[in-house]
């Protein structure tokens, strides 16, 4: 090689090296590699233009000079790209202080709620505690605000959103009592299993509720009763609209110290808490998303194709069939896919699929089964023309009005006291003509009233549409219990009545702020990111989900995304989408 194709050589060698440094410590590793290749590929052309050529375009020596500068170049490449990273590693601060000041901020309390639900494999790698009051959207709501939205997320650990009431009125059964002690739902399941006689249930994190005696014949049947969003925030804010259940608070044994007892306080978390007797970390139900793999998908699929088997233990009702599949009922009625955690699989009560069912507002606008190949409707359904009747002789106050849009089609059904009541009639079908409380053994129902959580979401906590929801179930809880006492001698049942969580007033009235999922994904992705490869998967209410090749690419971890997180203000994370007047 003459001295100038050396030099030249050298010089493109240096620049390589320097590429793929810069870039690697700017970009990361991956764009480092590639901004050095497109480099060692300009300097091999170069080279291979200034070497003169007497023996020829394909002779042994420019052969010997191209595999040497390449074997050089990629060597040089390597080395670059990570240097790079090494330095892009050990220039970042220390999170670690940032982390426990933030823990400090947040506090013991609910930092135990969170640990209750992480579950490595199922949850976000980043799970977002916001200050109270404040409200995490999803994205569709991010680029749709109004003034004073109502919408709002309750997946928070604070208080206001925990504390929920439990009751147990057993007639015969329990005295009526008034505890102060912490209680759970994780304690709801053991408690049944206490009440029926039955020791082949052994609750992962609940236990019996205290002052439950079990009694020396197991009453007929027990029904569990989730008034979905009806925490004690809710109910205090509403204090005239459930008279029936205050009228049951004072004939039951009432644990006033209830909370849901995870984080986030949120629906499916909560359902898969009461029939398990499990907190997330080991039930598997950590949100209502789940990473399952590489993706981020929704916990038990599809509805209408619910899979039970997302949860990692049995049920109650599980453990029930094991061993009287034979001789007794287990079913669950209610709105939703995630209310299916309550039962589980639920095994083959009586020879035959157990009764699961949810309303299905995507198709049919009816109910359905949480999935035909593994459960049933009732035998009797009433028709829809029940429903509609209802609806004919409901007088619709037209409160809230410009806010129906966000309940469109046949999700409208779900905000108003018609389907409440369609669903009793339901319930009371289901009794006769599946014999509830009718077998050898105790027969488990679980019900879940999604409405006042529904009307909540789309109007808000505060407005007056969640006071005629909330009055509705109560109607219908006056119902059933008028029902069980009718058809049950003191002794034969028990009604366990409770929520899954509180809600969020409206979070401008509140003096919370909004956090935009669009806006702090970008944000995450512009500080870590590459131009290859994005840091975040997915940005949910409760969590954020990373990709973790992205992540070691940056040579970043997940204690840096955290940390960064720390100073992370309202004013950085409004988007260019959003409405000047719905902020400000």
């Amino acid at each position: 090689m003459d001295p100038s194709a050396k030099r030249v050589f050298l010089f493109l060698t240096l620049a390589e090296v320097f590429v793929a440094v810069v870039v690697a410590f700017e970009r990361g590793l991956i764009a480092g590699i590639i901004g050095g290749v497109i480099v060692l590929v300009v300097a091999m052309l170069i080279a291979a233009w200034m070497r003169p050529r007497p023996e020829g375009p394909s002779s042994p020596g420019r052969r010997r000079l191209l595999g040497f500068m390449g074997i050089a170049g990629i060597a040089a490449l390597a080395g670059g790209a990570g240097v790079g990273r090494a330095l892009r590693r050990l220039t970042r601060p220390d999170p670690r202080p940032v982390l426990d000041a933030m823990a400090k901020d947040i506090g013991a309390d609910a930092l135990e709620l969170v640990r209750r639900t992480y579950r490595a494999g199922r949850s976000g790698d980043l799970q977002l505690v916001l200050a109270p009051w404040s409200s995490s959207n999803y994205p569709q709501e991010s680029v749709s605000l109004l003034p004073h939205d109502p919408r709002s997320s309750h997946a928070l650990p604070w208080m206001y959103l925990e504390r929920v009431p439990i009751a147990v009125h057993a007639p015969g059964i329990v005295e009526p009592s008034d505890a102060t002690e912490r209680v759970t739902l994780a304690d709801l399941a053991p408690t049944t299993a206490h009440l029926m006689g039955f020791d082949g249930f052994e609750a992962p994190d609940g236990v019996p509720l205290p002052r439950i005696r079990r009694p020396s014949t197991p009453p007929k049947v027990i029904v569990t009763f989730v008034i979905d969003g009806g925490g004690w925030n809710v109910l205090t804010h509403w204090k005239d609209a459930w008279p029936n259940l205050r009228r049951l608070l004072g004939q039951s044994a009432v644990y006033r110290n209830a909370i849901t007892g995870s984080f986030p306080a949120v629906t499916a978390c909560a359902h898969a808490t009461i029939g398990t007797g499990a907190f997330p970390r080991t039930h598997g139900i950590t949100g209502h998303n789940l990473r399952d793999g590489d993706t981020v998908r929704k916990a038990y699929g599809t509805p209408g194709r619910a899979r039970p088997s997302d949860i990692l233990v049995p049920t109650l009702a599980d453990a029930w069939m094991h061993v009287a599949a034979g001789t007794c009922w287990v079913g669950e009625i209610g709105y939703q896919i995630w209310h299916l955690g309550m039962l589980g699989r639920g095994g083959m009560p009586l020879g035959q699929n157990p009764v699961a069912v949810y309303w299905d507002e995507a198709r049919t606008g009816s109910w359905q089964p949480q999935n035909p190949d593994l459960y049933r409707l009732p035998n009797d359904v009433p028709p829809l023309d029940v429903l509609q009747e209802h609806q004919a002789n409901y007088q619709d106050p037209g409160v809230d009005g410009q806010f129906d849009r966000f309940a469109p089609g046949l999700r409208a059904v779900c905000c108003s006291p018609p389907i409440i009541q369609y669903q009793g009639d339901l319930i009371e079908a289901a009794f006769d003509s599946e014999g509830i409380g009718t077998h050898d053994g105790t027969d488990l129902l679980y019900v879940n009233y999604k409405s006042p959580d529904y009307t909540g979401h789309v109007y808000n906590m505060l407005s007056l549409r969640t006071k005629f929801a909330l009055a509705a179930v109560d109607e219908q809880l006056g119902r059933l219990s008028r029902m069980l006492g009718s058809r049950f001698a003191p002794g034969e049942y028990a009604l366990i009545v409770t929520a899954d969580h509180g809600q969020c007033p409206t979070v401008d009235v509140a003096g919370g702020v909004r956090l935009d999922p669009i806006q702090l994904q970008e944000d995450l992705n512009r500080e870590f990111g590459g131009p290859i490869l994005d840091v975040v998967t997915s940005v949910v209410p409760s969590e954020v989900y990373l990709d973790g090749t992205a992540l070691w690419d940056a040579g970043a971890t997940r204690d840096d995304v955290a940390a960064f997180l720390r100073d992370y203000r309202y004013r950085n994370n409004i988007g260019p989408y959003v409405s000047r007047d719905a902020i400000e």
